[in-house]
């Protein structure tokens, strides 16, 4: 591409851009959308100006894949062989330990499947007859339980809550629904079935939902809007933001809260954030849960520049699981030529930023991944992949309290150098040495307040009361002097408290 069409999509892409930010129903105003966009409009101005190419890949990309320890296995026996399903779009895990899918049968979506107003053409189709939805027993495979027949048009996100509710999004119908494997029909359906929006109570292609444990939910909306929406448990919407960015190594200019494709959610509830795979943006966002605000984002060329999946594991300090796919021509390419591209899972560390491990098929590569899940404790994951007659399920050789305390052995980085799980592993010790200083000073404590107050009941009644009061008071101050200490204990050492005392 010369300069002067570089220049030519670059202004298109300006004007596009300004056309979004004057729909007030689509997008949030207030200032820092405003400067946001400001920035990106100037970003491509400046870009046009000098004739910007991206950077090419360092050349140890090849180097540092090629070393980057896998810790998972995959386990080539799960699920059930003979189960009938294709496309698989979405994974989950609920309470009952099933992993929970999510797959289109034959359906395809295809180039002719969505005119240029984001409507579906083939209604007549009707819905797909299968159950779309299989409930698969982690440990052994075998099917547990099924639904979604006659429902959907065209599956793409599921997500089971804690309360064991099976939220899904179709990209034909435009909705998001809440179901129950024990009822026929939705519990709650938003969005106008067949009608693309971007107004209150309308979605355009939405892609993924995630549901805190007060009820309210996020949804990606997802291919047209590329935004994010909180609801109350009922449905009622109660925040909006994000606005559309564009195709292309758009990580390297984008600002936060500019989105690409915003395709799958992920909640890391101990941090209080929900996090995004902003696909053709190439990284994962993270925002506050309370309002929707910026916290951080993670890209590396290890991983590329598409991810399709992410999900969190309050492991280590907290990682994301993400998955990427094949590399497509990107705006300003001439001249950008990755050496080595892998299209598998990866494992950013939250607080280096840094890919520490990776995971995928022995020998060769994903063909499409769509979607990632990850248990709890960090020792499984699975993925689904479009094309595909079955889901993945990998299994980590790393023991639990490794994953959990980033003991030496574990994880590591691409250099083979044990990261922040050492530190934290220290952090541990430390903490377990305060709880025994703790007990050891109680110890003492009571054990002077008791002399004390036994000594003085020698003395005659007029002083008795007097001393005994002494006593008391001293009891008073040694308790609180420990609630003092446990204080500092559980506010510099929240995670290990919780493994130790819950």
């Amino acid at each position: 591409m010369d300069n002067c069409a570089k220049i030519v999509v670059l202004i298109t892409l300006q004007i596009l851009l300004s056309d979004q930010a004057s729909n007030s129903e689509a997008f949030d105003t207030d200032d820092y959308a405003l400067e946001s966009r400001q920035f990106l409009q100037q970003a491509f101005l400046d870009e046009a100006s000098r004739g910007h190419t991206v950077p090419k890949a360092p050349g140890t990309v090849k180097e540092q894949l090629l070393a980057l320890n896998s810790t998972y296995n995959y386990d080539d026996s799960w699920p059930s062989p003979q189960i009938k399903m294709n496309s698989i779009s979405a994974v989950s895990l609920d309470r009952e330990g099933n992993a929970v899918i999510f797959h289109r049968a034959d359906r395809v979506w295809g180039q002719s499947t969505f005119n240029l107003d984001n409507e579906f053409t083939q209604p007549q189709l009707g819905a797909i007859p299968d159950s779309t939805i299989l409930a698969f027993s982690r440990k052994t495979g075998a099917l547990r339980y099924s639904l979604g027949k006659n429902l959907f048009y065209m599956p793409h996100g599921l997500t089971v809550d804690h309360a064991s509710n099976i939220w899904v999004t179709d990209v034909a119908l435009h909705q998001v629904m809440k179901l129950r494997k024990d009822e026929e029909k939705p519990l709650m359906v938003l969005g106008k079935k067949f009608r693309p929006g971007n107004g209150l109570d309308t979605f355009c292609k939405p892609t993924s939902v995630a549901i805190l444990p007060t009820g309210d939910f996020f949804v990606a909306d997802g291919y047209c809007n590329a935004r994010i929406i909180k609801f109350s448990p009922a449905g009622k919407r109660i925040l909006t933001w994000g606005e559309n960015s564009f195709q292309g190594v758009a990580h390297a200019i984008a600002p936060p809260n500019f989105l690409a494709i915003p395709h799958a959610l992920t909640l890391a509830l101990d941090k209080g954030l929900v996090c995004v795979a902003d696909r053709e943006n190439g990284r994962v966002q993270c925002f506050h849960a309370t309002n929707g605000t910026f916290h951080s984002q993670y890209h590396s060329p290890l991983v590329g520049d598409r991810i399709y999946g992410v999900s969190y594991a309050p492991v280590n300090g907290g990682r994301l699981y993400v998955i990427n796919g094949p590399l497509l021509p990107m705006l300003f390419a001439r001249g950008y030529a990755p050496s080595y591209h892998e299209v598998r899972g990866f494992v950013f560390d939250m607080a280096t930023e840094a890919v520490v491990d990776k995971f995928g098929l022995p020998g060769e590569d994903f063909n499409n991944p769509h979607d990632v899940v990850v248990s709890e404790d960090g020792g499984e994951i699975y993925v689904a992949e479009i094309g595909q007659l079955r889901p993945r399920k990998f299994v980590s050789n790393v023991s639990k309290l490794q994953r959990l305390t980033g003991a030496e052995g574990g994880v590591t980085n691409q250099t083979g150098v044990p990261m922040i799980a050492t530190n934290v592993a220290e952090s541990g010790a430390t903490a377990l040495l305060a709880v025994v200083l703790i007990v050891v000073f109680a110890i003492a404590a009571f054990g002077a307040t008791l002399l004390v107050m036994r000594q003085r009941k020698r003395d005659r009644k007029g002083r008795v009361l007097e001393k005994l009061r002494f006593g008391g008071n001293f009891l008073m101050i040694n308790l609180l002097f420990l609630c003092y200490l446990f204080f500092l204990y559980t506010y510099t050492y929240p995670q290990v408290i919780k493994r130790h005392f819950f």
